[in-house]
């Protein structure tokens, strides 16, 4: 099988309107800032309860 360098690709490709790729990068933009916001709000600690002490363990526990 030999590769002919002159026949034309079997699917050509286009290029993408300007105005289509600024909404799909706008949008993909706008889907990373939301998803850092639900990281940022599900995983902060209230400044005043980062300072507590963790509870005492049970007086039945045993230790080894």
């Amino acid at each position: 099988m030999s590769a002919d360098s002159s026949a034309p690709p079997t699917a050509a490709v286009t290029p993408v309107p300007e105005r289509a790729a600024a909404a799909i990068l706008g949008s993909m933009i706008l889907l990373i800032l939301l998803l850092v916001a639900v990281l940022v709000q599900t995983t902060w600690v209230d400044p005043a309860s980062a300072s507590d002490v963790p509870p005492a363990q049970p007086a039945g526990y045993a230790h080894r």
